[in-house]
């Protein structure tokens, strides 16, 4: 029966990969939009087509992550601050939006310099973080008591 309530107690491995997959298609989507914009600046007027349509696809992306984070978080014991941190990112994507309509380019572009590092930075963060089960992290989790924890431990293994 502790095989039961330790199988209940493990994260769950999918929402975590949803979650890098989603963050990483969004980074590329953000470096893709920089390229995008350097060959309509350097004189190709159909990029800005592109430019305009892979904003869409890219902010689509970026809502998945966001219900990706929360999966994460309430299935797959993923830390909370990834949820906000992919809404910041959605809030400054609608900025970076704006002031692309607005042509206001000094705002546009260091703020797309921004966008593409911190979705990055995520996607990164993403495929380096490995969840632990509550139990074998926190002794006051539900279902983890630290004399068990402490059994586990200091129980040798030996390999003949």
């Amino acid at each position: 029966m502790s095989s039961l309530n330790d199988a209940a107690r493990e994260p769950r491995r999918w929402p975590m990969r949803c979650l890098r997959i989603s963050l990483t298609v969004t980074a590329i989507l953000m470096f893709g939009q920089a390229v995008l914009a350097g060959l309509f600046m350097g004189g190709e007027p159909s990029a800005f087509a592109w430019h305009r349509e892979m904003a869409t696809v890219a902010g689509i992306a970026l809502i998945v992550s966001i219900v990706a984070a929360i999966l994460a978080r309430r299935l797959g014991r993923a830390p909370r601050w990834p949820i906000w941190a992919t809404v910041a990112l959605l809030a400054l994507m609608s900025l970076l939006a704006f002031a692309g309509f607005r042509s206001l380019t000094a705002l546009h572009v260091p703020l797309a310099v921004i966008v593409i590092l911190l979705a990055a930075s995520l996607a990164a963060w993403a495929w380096r973080y490995q969840p632990v089960a509550a139990a074998a992290t926190d002794p006051r989790a539900p279902g983890g008591d630290s004399d068990s924890a402490r059994t586990e431990s200091a129980t040798p293994t030996r390999a003949f």
